[in-house]
């Protein structure tokens, strides 16, 4: 059985549902407790929530709703999509990862960024992780087209 996962609110629900119709897993979304808003999400504002959050890693451990993802175990395929902020997986997403159990699960990361690349997100995500069997992860333009995530999508099987 492949069932496919991923998806974070933060990054783009259009590209999540449509990465989620080409596998044709499900979708589960990566909520914080304390949703961010688009204020919060300016980096280019030193008082911002995320500015805040990277000069004091202390405040990345981002309270999820929740982590329990109905029929976890019978995934064997997880997808999981995120964005870069500062060269790093968004917090929320590392909170997800460090809290969850990958094994007997092939993980397959990817981000969208419009200017930074993948750099070590995806080996991050992996050493927080502990357990799973990640594969090398993508970084897409934002936004992807859909004959590229569909190409990308089709090599993964």
């Amino acid at each position: 059985m492949r069932r496919g996962r991923g998806g974070h609110h933060l990054d783009g629900g259009v590209w999540q549902r449509r990465k989620r119709h080409i596998t044709g897993g499900t979708l589960f979304e990566i909520e914080p407790a304390e949703p961010y808003t688009n204020d919060d999400l300016n980096y280019n504002d030193p008082d911002s929530r995320v500015s805040k959050e990277h000069d004091d890693e202390s405040l990345r451990d981002v309270k999820l709703k929740t982590t329990d993802v109905s029929d976890w175990s019978s995934y064997t395929t997880v997808y999981i999509g995120y964005p870069i902020w500062w060269g790093e997986a968004a917090w929320p997403v590392n909170s997800f990862v460090h809290g969850s159990d990958f094994s007997g699960k092939t993980v397959i990361p990817f981000c969208t960024s419009a200017s930074s690349p993948l750099g070590s997100s995806a080996s991050e995500l992996a050493r927080l992780a502990t357990t799973g069997d990640w594969k090398e992860g993508q970084r897409f333009n934002s936004p992807a087209n859909t004959q590229t995530v569909e190409d990308w999508v089709k090599q993964q099987s």
